[in-house]
C-alpha cells in the first residue's frame, strides 16, 4: 500500500466512538484557484484505528479548525446506501497524524482577540 501526506483544516468536530476505537473526521485544503478564479477546495475523509491516537490526540485536542498533517493509505470502503444501492467511498486511514494548530490554540487566540 502506498502511503500519501495530506495537510489541512478540519471541515468539523470530530466524531470519535465511545470507546475510542475509532475516530473520523474530513480534512479540507486549498489547491490555489481555478480557471474562473474561485478558489479549489479539496476534502477528504478520514479514519484512525488507533485506540490511544484517538483518545489522547483526536478526541482531547482536535475540533473544527485545527490544521493537521496525515500521513496515511486510501482504502475503498463500499456501504448500503439509503436507497439500497450500493455504493463506494474512498478513506484516508490515518498512519500518523502531526497537529499543527491545537483547539487550545484557537481558544487562546479567540480570547485575546475578545480581550
Amino acid at each position: 500500500m502506498q502511503n500519501v501526506v495530506f495537510a489541512g483544516r478540519l471541515a468539523a468536530d470530530p466524531q470519535v466512538t465511545d470507546d475510542f476505537g475509532k475516530a473520523v473526521f474530513r480534512l479540507l485544503e486549498n489547491r490555489g484557484r481555478d480557471a474562473t478564479g474561485k478558489p479549489r477546495v479539496v476534502g477528504v475523509n478520514c479514519v484512525s484505528w488507533a485506540k490511544g491516537l484517538n483518545e489522547r490526540v483526536i478526541a482531547e485536542g482536535l475540533t473544527m479548525g485545527c490544521e493537521v498533517v496525515v500521513v496515511g493509505a486510501f482504502v475503498d470502503n463500499r456501504y448500503q446506501a439509503r436507497g439500497g444501492g450500493e455504493r463506494t467511498a474512498k478513506e484516508l486511514v490515518v498512519n500518523r497524524l502531526t497537529v499543527l494548530d491545537w483547539a487550545s490554540d484557537q481558544t487562546a487566540d479567540a480570547g485575546a482577540e475578545a480581550a
